[in-house]
């Protein structure tokens, strides 16, 4: 829906087109609906529609032409140039690009109701010869422009953010990008402009934690279910149980279901993980150590200057390694073979062990 500012009222755009299309003959406007999907069976081939009525895919493209010159003519009548209008300020608002998704979006008010929205706003941008679109890349999406010399921008922003951080090979902020666009002369790139460019691009992404770095990146792109794991247990910054650190993968990345079993079976392969409890893990960033509870202890105690502790302490510092309950610690504590108990609940290694 788009405020027409000649009238009251706001306009149905696609209502708009669809009383165009009416105007013209009939084969052409049927070519013109099949081609771009106005009555939602998808999109038709001009192989397809040619052999429908017996002519070439040349002809059907000859006709599709004709139609959109004709439906151009038909826009003057209907007084379409608001239309036109709106989509040159939202463009100009993002710093002159906008991503064929994106701007197929604010045509509609981020409606996604029906699937053949997409089409009917090709066809719209299709009617304004002053819009310019920019073929999908390995760089960026498929974009929509009016100047050229804002795709130029564009393009040198994205490559010179590429570059800094292939070379730092660490991740930036928002706010980072901006100092360093700065510096190459870019001092005029807004928050919105900025936004826009990174919305087009498709080597410079966000993660879930709000990092912006490289698609090669396994950290900013995961392409495993370790990666995802990985990602999970840094955003909620505490061990969890595998079957928890699969629902959150689902719920974040919910294209291709990971399972429960799956999950546990890669953690437990992966040095970034350490099993700190029954089925818990943790990153071993965080100073969590492998092995049992005993282990743990031992480590703790010849890692110390102490020669003795107290129990609170000793949990403590445990619980700083591995997710047990005190009581698992409190009965390791017990094993005389290790550890002697003295006055007070304080423990010492026993002297053989030193």
């Amino acid at each position: 829906m788009i405020k027409n500012n000649n009238k009251s009222n706001k306009v149905d755009s696609k209502r708009v087109i669809f009383d165009m299309i009416e105007e013209i003959s009939e084969r052409p406007r049927n070519i013109i609906v099949k081609r771009f999907n106005l009555d939602g069976n998808g999109v038709i081939t001009l192989d397809q529609i040619g052999k429908s009525y017996g002519i070439t895919r040349e002809r059907v493209r000859q006709i599709e032409t004709e139609a959109i010159a004709k439906l151009k003519k038909v826009g003057k009548k209907h007084d379409i140039d608001y239309i036109f209008e709106y989509i040159k300020i939202k463009i100009e608002s993002r710093g002159g690009i906008v991503s064929e998704e994106k701007l197929v979006d604010i045509l509609f008010d981020g409606d996604d109701s029906e699937n053949n929205n997409k089409h009917i706003s090709l066809l719209i941008f299709s009617l304004d010869d002053r819009i310019k679109v920019a073929k999908e890349s390995k760089a960026y999406k498929k974009i929509y422009y009016f100047e050229k010399e804002s795709l130029d921008k564009f393009i040198d922003i994205i490559e010179r953010l590429e570059s800094h951080l292939l070379e730092s090979k660490s991740n930036i902020t928002f706010e980072t990008m901006k100092h360093i666009l700065h510096n190459y002369g870019h001092s005029d790139i807004t928050k919105d402009y900025l936004k826009s460019y990174l919305d087009s691009n498709k080597v410079i992404l966000d993660n879930i934690l709000g990092e912006w770095g490289h698609i090669q990146w396994s950290h900013i792109k995961p392409r495993s279910v370790r990666d995802k794991a990985y990602l999970t247990l840094k955003k909620n910054q505490k061990p969890l149980h595998f079957i928890e650190i699969t629902k959150k993968i689902n719920e974040i990345w919910n294209k291709k279901k990971a399972n429960n079993q799956t999950i546990h079976n890669e953690l437990i392969k992966d040095d970034r993980f350490v099993l700190v409890g029954r089925g818990i893990y943790a990153l071993s960033e965080w100073g969590y150590k492998p092995g049992t509870v005993l282990d743990v202890l031992l480590e703790i105690f010849n890692e110390s200057d102490k020669k003795e502790m107290s129990q609170d302490e000793i949990i403590e510092r445990v619980l700083e390694k591995r997710k047990v309950k005190n009581n698992t610690i409190i009965l390791n504590l017990q094993n005389k073979t290790f550890f002697e108990k003295l006055p007070g609940k304080i423990y010492r290694l026993q002297p053989k062990i030193l």
